[in-house]
């Protein structure tokens, strides 16, 4: 497999007549399989004919005639097959689907690619119909929209995405005016909220419009069709339940609000926004240039370009995957945004950051193996990037960009809690991510969800508007199937395994496929740039296992970061080593069970941003919120701070119940604490306190105050020059300088 990584074109070219041959060949033979050389080539042109041969003369004109024509060549016996697509826009408003009958065959792989040196672009947006009129309004234009399309949700101009016209942010009211009739005295709920009266005086006219909303909870954010706005009251009501009520989130810095309202002529007020008008079938523009628009503003219309599909059987603990398919080269882009399912309850996953089984990314494996994207982009889409869905194994993903995505960039969802672990040991590898998430402002860059043994290495990600790196299973037990991914669960296996236990984290966890993973060598700076109570690495739920070492998280500056590193409710059995963090906003560790943090550096956390807003989480390098760390390993690190009367640990110090059990206090007296160096350059008395009391509770015997000199740590160069004295504190050196894409270095 190693090979496919490496650019393609060294391969035999059939001439024109070598393929009609061939295709005679198949015609005398009654259309049977024929075996043909070693290796064939087919070629893909956006000015070829899919009534042609598809020879490098005379290509197909789409890649679905392709994939038809590789399912007549014999795959067996190690051949390889490669389908070049030449330069140009391929348009593809429904998706290429690859089955079983497309599979590679034993000791064979098919290979579609860019041809060497050129560009092949699949996009999931077309022009209209029609020609662009002037309104009665200076700037705007207007196209009718033909009766078949369906709601647009995205917008390009050449490759960039333009903005939905929407208003400016405000903050919706906190609770029911005291002023408000009777008959509209409505509970601010998933569904109701009441909108500032000046805003509702402005719009006016609320049809067609949607909402943007931060609900209660920081950390998500809904996009929801408005059903009715009453201009009295403001009572807005919306067609699909936000993931929370819909009330202004505490603990959060949203300067600009946490309301905007969509998709109305009366904010289409800027260059480059639209109005899609769906009753009138019209689409409204304010062009980027003044200019009136052409054929370069196209629609997003499929959300789907390529699905690779094997046949699922949720009932069975087997499935049939689609095995060695392999992209090389390829652009993905102008994906269609997904709608919001109005449907959700209990198919979100984790908080609603992404959704059960369905299609919202441009590339979509939903049973496949051995598969591999190399050297691709997925970039300018309102949609997301990849999905693995359900059964996916030993699929790679490596030196591919995903950057300006409506979404997440990579998601791997297996199946929900029970006995079928198929989604596991995938590559994601030296590959970019940056300004996802533009649409569903909570997607994580990488988002792994009950999926095991899976390698996310050597991977660069930053300017993302929340959490970078998710693992996460987080189920919650509901049979009437209404909370947290509890629609996902396999009730009959769990209950199988359960009947008569208590459902601990411990008796659960062969049911939680989220293990195992490795999170090694990612260079992350500037996630969390947008949402609230987020982290740059967070576990969360899942298996045990799971071992994140040598990130250099560093240069986070929002004033919602929360930690660097954490493992929050439901975890157990994580190894946090070897990580440098540095010049960031928020916390260091946020631990919520029994995991170990070993020889990691935390450099220069900062309780205010570079702007001087001050930090909405500040508790301290180690914090311990809840769950008891009975057992957890803190040791060999180096804790540096430069701000005086910054707190160095948390503690929930009282304790709490569970169900029906009494939770002991989470406390770092319960760890195998020692040998670690605390440091403050603004006060050098800062650890000999905190030291103190920790000996007198029986830890951190053998941890030290002292300096650690760093040689640069600006340059992002962390070797000690206290050398000796870190030494003996078992200590080993880490050095950023290879984490990221290899190749591109720190940014």
């Amino acid at each position: 497999m190693a090979s496919l990584i490496e650019p393609l074109g060294c391969c035999w070219r059939p001439d024109k007549t070598h393929v009609l041959i061939w295709l005679g060949l198949c015609l005398l033979l009654g259309g049977h399989r024929v075996h043909a050389a070693d290796k064939l080539e087919f070629f893909v042109a956006p000015y070829g004919s899919d009534q042609q041969p598809g020879s490098k003369a005379a290509p197909f004109a789409t890649l679905a005639r392709a994939r038809d024509a590789v399912r007549e060549v014999d795959r067996a016996g190690g051949r390889e097959i490669r389908v070049w697509l030449r330069a140009g826009v391929y348009r593809m408003q429904e998706a290429v689907v690859f089955s079983l009958r497309d599979s590679a065959g034993p000791g064979s792989r098919v290979v579609y690619a860019s041809f060497p040196g050129e560009k092949a672009v699949l996009s999931g947006a077309a022009p209209l119909p029609g020609e662009w009129e002037k309104t009665d309004r200076e700037n705007v234009w207007q196209i009718d929209v033909p009766d078949k399309w369906r709601e647009i949700r995205a917008l390009f101009d050449g490759e960039k995405m333009l903005p939905r016209a929407r208003s400016e942010g405000v903050v919706p009211l906190g609770k029911v005016p005291d002023n408000v009739p009777y008959r509209f005295r409505r509970a601010i709920d998933l569904r109701h909220l009441y909108l500032p009266g000046a805003l509702v005086k402005k719009i006016g006219d609320f049809r067609g419009a949607s909402i943007e909303l931060v609900p209660k909870y920081p950390w998500v954010m809904n996009r929801l069709s408005v059903e009715s706005v009453d201009a009295e009251s403001g009572l807005l009501r919306t067609v699909e339940p936000a993931t929370y009520a819909m009330v202004p989130p505490p603990l959060s810095y949203f300067p600009a609000g946490t309301l905007w309202v969509e998709n109305v002529l009366s904010v289409l007020d800027e260059p480059g926004e639209w109005v899609h008008d769906s009753k009138k079938r019209k689409l409204y523009l304010w062009p980027p240039d003044g200019k009136k628009p052409g054929k370069e503003i196209v629609v997003g219309r499929g959300t789907e370009l390529i699905a690779i599909k094997g046949e699922i059987d949720a009932t069975d603990l087997k499935d049939r995957p689609v095995t060695g398919l392999s992209f090389h080269g390829l652009t993905f882009t102008q994906g269609n945004a997904f709608a919001w399912d109005a449907d959700k309850s209990g198919k979100g996953l984790q908080h609603d950051w992404e959704m059960y089984d369905k299609a919202t990314a441009m590339v979509r494996l939903r049973g496949a193996e051995d598969c591999m994207f190399t050297q691709c982009e997925f970039v300018d889409s309102a949609a997301a990037g990849i999905r693995l869905d359900l059964h996916c194994q030993r699929n790679e993903i490596r030196r591919c960009e995903f950057s300006n995505l409506g979404g997440v960039g990579v998601l791997m969802a297996g199946y929900g809690m029970g006995m079928k672990d198929v989604n596991r040991d995938n590559v994601i590898a030296d590959s970019e991510f940056h300004h996802i998430g533009r649409l569903w402002k909570h997607s994580p860059a990488i988002f792994i969800w009950q999926s095991g043994h899976n390698r996310l290495v050597h991977n660069t990600i930053h300017h993302v508007p929340y959490t970078a790196i998710v693992v996460s299973g987080r189920t919650q037990l509901d049979r009437a199937g209404d909370k947290e991914a509890s629609r996902t669960v396999r009730w009959d296996e769990l209950n199988l395994l359960l009947e008569g236990e208590e459902r601990s984290w411990q008796n659960r966890e062969p049911l939680m496929h989220g293990r195992l993973n490795t999170i090694a060598y990612n260079d992350i700076h500037h996630c969390m740039e947008k949402m609230g109570d987020g982290n740059a690495i967070y576990v969360s739920g899942t298996g045990r296992g799971n071992h994140v070492h040598h990130n250099f998280i560093h240069d986070v500056t929002s004033p919602n970061m929360n930690a660097a590193i954490r493992c929050d409710d439901d975890q157990h059995g994580v190894l946090i080593e070897k990580n440098v963090i540095a010049r960031c906003c928020g916390e260091g560790f946020i631990s919520k069970g029994r995991n170990d943090i070993v020889n990691n550096i935390v450099y220069d956390l900062r309780s205010r941003t570079p702007g001087g807003v001050e930090v909405v989480h500040q508790r301290g390098f180690i914090i311990f919120p809840s769950a008891p760390v009975t057992g957890s390993r803190v040791q060999g690190n180096l804790f540096v701070s430069r701000e005086a009367g910054q707190a160095i640990l948390y503690e929930h110090q009282k304790a709490w119940k569970r169900g029906k059990r009494l939770q002991p206090p989470a406390s770092l007296s319960s760890c195998k604490a020692d040998r670690n160096l605390y440091f403050n350059s603004a006060d050098k008395q800062w650890a000999a306190e905190f030291l103190q009391g920790q000996r007198e509770r029986g830890v951190e015997k053998n941890s030290v105050s002292i300096d650690p000199g760093f040689v640069d740590p600006e340059g992002n160069d962390f070797r000690v020059g206290a050398g000796a004295v870190v030494g003996k504190l078992g200590f080993e050196p880490i050095d950023v300088r290879g984490v990221g894409v290899r190749g591109l270095g720190i940014r």
